[in-house]
């Protein structure tokens, strides 16, 4: 399951993986996240794992809007699998846009920040 809750030192951790996923998939995965997300509508840590996965405008336009959508939820949040120019793309919208999205190099390391 793309998106489940994981534990980590005691924490809930919501855990979405999009590795390997096709747009379709990715979508899909996405749908599930903003569900679980409004289902409970509280504040919460989340990883997010994008490794060899490839975001389409369809896909990055509709994470966007879940971005504004649950905007009012604090979240702590956390991403591995991006690099190179997007990685820079990402610390830049943080700075200008507010984001809570932190890339990371590795889940372990990520893992760490989130229950910190």
């Amino acid at each position: 399951m793309p998106v489940k809750k994981i534990f980590h030192k005691g924490k809930e951790i919501i855990y979405v993986d999009y590795r390997g996923e096709t747009e379709d998939q990715m979508l899909n995965t996405a749908e599930n996240l903003r569900s679980m997300i409004m289902k409970d509508e509280k504040e919460h840590l989340r990883l997010v794992n994008i490794t060899e996965a490839f975001a389409t405008t369809k896909f990055t336009n509709y994470i966007r809007q879940l971005g504004k959508d649950t905007k009012h939820i604090p979240t702590k949040a956390a991403i591995v699998g991006i690099t190179g120019a997007k990685k820079v793309l990402l610390l830049g919208y943080n700075r200008i846009l507010g984001g809570a999205m932190r890339p990371f190099d590795d889940e372990d390391t990520a893992k760490e920040y989130l229950v910190k």
